[in-house]
């Protein structure tokens, strides 16, 4: 069996993510817009459905989580690109056990660092190594260190 890709899937939940929040909609009224400007495959689209589910469902903790690890940054006034790539890559640590934590956070710096501004994929290390130590999240291995 083919591995999947998941970094469109992290785009893809990234993008959908985005647009429900500039639009101030749900998922399903955002999604064909969505999927009509990025193509995705089927195995892709349903882990980043995946990860669009579990950040609506944590949202609220996600948020708060953002706020204690931004000293000196107001949530409001971070990127909404930095925001949502933040809360993905928290959502992947904490509740998606199979996905390693190097790769979890490399994934979200090299998003954010395409997608947002030059200086966001050392914000978004940084954010997500403070957050990392405060939960005590050890290292998960790569299938290669295993």
């Amino acid at each position: 069996m083919p591995r999947v890709s998941y970094r469109p899937a992290r785009v893809f939940a990234m993008q959908l993510l985005y647009a429900m929040e500039i639009a101030g909609a749900t998922a399903g009224e955002v999604l064909p817009g969505v999927l009509e400007s990025q193509p995705i495959a089927d195995d892709q689209k349903k882990y980043g459905m995946k990860l669009v589910d579990l950040v609506q469902a944590h949202r609220e903790e996600l948020d708060e989580e953002i706020k204690a690890a931004s000293v000196h940054w107001e949530i409001d006034r971070m990127a909404k690109i930095d925001r949502i790539v933040i809360r993905i890559a928290m959502v992947e640590l904490l509740y998606v056990p199979d996905i390693p934590t190097k790769v979890a956070v490399s994934e979200a710096v090299q998003i954010a660092t395409k997608f947002s501004m030059d200086e966001s994929g050392s914000f978004v290390n940084g954010l997500l190594a403070g957050f990392m130590q405060k939960h005590e999240i050890v290292t998960k291995p790569t299938k290669k260190e295993s």
